[in-house]
């Protein structure tokens, strides 16, 4: 049954809590996957490369099914599917603790918990534009920033559980956690019925023919394709500096909470952002969408030159500021390029472009680090990576300030005079 929503108010706000706790959720399990990625190695006798495509496959299917996710929203409603993602994460991890082989390791914890984790993420995001209108970019920009802490507060418990029950009984552990987290976040996602007129289902070949037309998304995805430098980083962190630099396991734990923290301040700088008007423009996002790209390639090449530990810590601090930037800037600038209407159709086929990355390139990562007996050229292939993701979001955003100039010249407008503005919908 279908109730009326709240818009920026009331309900909406609880909404934006539960998002955050999902988020929270999902960004802390996957970003503390390294301290897993190391175990694999360790207690299951896996090599790098299987180990790696373990962790690969559990991002890549957080991602790659973005558009199922969707249509299952639309089909069975969004607190039904987010359910079921909660209870399929449960499961993957749950039943990851009791098998002893490669291939049932890479379904449970790679593919079954992966594809939980975007049942539950991806229809709670979509859903947030339906609760918001003039909070309607603060909004995914606050849920990311409050993700961070998931970074920050899962890694050393995570490391916390595996010292005390081994990986095994911190998988089981952590499924409780994503169990229950997901589950109140289903809850409170009521299905909704709009309080203005209807409108017409969305024609989604009208939506690809747009999409795909466009210069500035096209190149938009192409820079997703190359952001699989952060991915790497956090998936080889811990062993790198473990095996190679002499550090403990905690010290490592240690360097992922530094990153969790420093993006939070990275995504908590863009919720500012947003509340200044002369800051929050779409130009604004495009320049900090990019530039977080170039440091954080800066700051992979400059890894493996560097031994001492505070120095490793300040890396890891940039690095993880320019990642908090990165993700809050994502969904938003997304939006600017897509629109409001197309958003949800053109996020889905980012993410399916991102985790096809996610999916392909961590092995391939792993097996450098196989030949070469450390995992310097894994922070180099990095670097290269996000360097070509600047120049391509830099193009996306040529194309789209030329589009924009275009539209304004069709309404009669001259290049100095603003857009006018319509509200959002």
């Amino acid at each position: 049954m279908s109730i009326p929503r709240d818009v920026d108010r009331g309900w909406a706000w609880i909404v934006l809590l539960a998002a955050c706790l999902m988020t929270a959720t999902s960004d802390g399990l996957r970003n503390s996957s390294g301290i897993f990625y190391s175990q694999f190695i360790d207690s299951m006798n896996l090599s790098r490369p299987q180990a790696a495509s373990v962790v690969a496959i559990l991002n890549a299917m957080f991602l790659l099914p973005g558009p199922l996710a969707a249509l299952l929203a639309q089909k069975i409603g969004t607190r039904w599917t987010i359910n079921l993602g909660a209870i399929l994460t449960a499961i993957g991890l749950f039943s990851s603790a009791f098998v002893h082989t490669y291939g049932a390791l890479l379904a449970t914890f790679g593919g079954i918990t992966g594809f939980g984790l975007c049942l539950s993420f991806m229809p709670a995001m979509g859903g947030l534009p339906v609760w918001f209108t003039k909070y309607r970019q603060v909004a995914p920009a606050l849920c990311m920033t409050v993700g961070a802490l998931g970074i920050f507060a899962m890694a050393p418990l995570i490391q916390l559980l595996v010292d005390a029950y081994s990986w095994r009984g911190a998988a089981i552990v952590v499924s409780a956690i994503c169990l229950n987290a997901c589950f109140f976040c289903g809850t409170v996602f009521f299905p909704v019925k709009p309080t203005g007129p209807g409108r017409p289902a969305p024609d989604r070949r009208a939506e690809n023919k747009w999409l795909f037309a466009s210069p500035a998304y096209l190149l938009h995805l192409t820079s997703g394709f190359f952001m699989f430098g952060i991915p790497l980083f956090w998936i080889f962190i811990v062993r790198h500096v473990t095996n190679h630099r002499g550090y403990t396991h905690q010290e490592g734990a240690i360097l992922v909470s530094v990153c969790g923290i420093s993006s939070l301040l990275g995504r908590m700088l863009f919720v500012l952002f947003n509340f200044v008007p002369r800051l929050a423009t779409k130009s604004i996002r495009f320049i900090l969408f990019n530039l977080s790209s170039l440091f954080a390639g800066i700051a992979c090449g400059l890894m493996p030159i560097f031994w001492n530990f505070y120095i490793v810590a300040g890396i890891c601090a940039v690095m993880g500021f320019m990642q908090g930037v990165k993700v809050a800037t994502m969904l938003n600038v997304t939006m600017d390029i897509t629109t409001p209407a197309r958003f949800q159709t053109g996020y889905g086929y980012f993410s399916l472009v991102v985790g096809l990355t996610v999916l392909a390139i961590p092995p391939l990562a792993g097996y450098l680090a196989e030949v070469y007996r450390c995992y310097d050229p894994v922070f180099y292939l990095s670097a290269v990576a996000l360097g070509l993701s600047c120049a391509a979001g830099c193009l996306s955003q040529y194309y789209e300030n030329k589009r924009q100039l275009s539209v304004a010249a069709a309404d009669g407008l001259g290049p100095l005079h603003p857009l006018p503005t319509k509200p959002l919908v």
